[in-house]
């Protein structure tokens, strides 16, 4: 099955969020594990910067509503009470 770049990032995101390792997420994909490593690789190669770090906006209440992650022309708004262990997953993708 081809899929388009669109798709392989969800993949990913998916991925972050369930919980499983690469291996076996791709696995009840019916993706071969290390296809999907490389996919990844190849596909997220290009929107790291030299830093490796991404901007995170602080909000000016304490009592934010959402979470703003930036990296270069990327914004993600996640609620405030995004489960950090996901939320950690998330960035170690990116």
């Amino acid at each position: 099955m081809k899929r388009t770049k669109e798709q392989w990032l969800a993949l990913f995101a998916e991925q972050a969020q369930s919980g499983l390792t690469q291996t076996a997420f791709a696995k009840r994909q019916g993706i071969i594990p290390t296809y999907f490593n490389l996919r990844k690789r190849q596909l997220l190669a290009h929107q790291n910067d030299d830093t490796g770090f991404i901007e995170l906006a602080p909000q000016s209440s304490p009592l934010a509503r959402h979470i703003l992650l930036r990296k270069r022309d990327m914004e993600l708004q996640l609620p405030a009470g995004t489960d950090a262990l996901w939320l950690a997953a998330l960035l170690r993708a990116l």
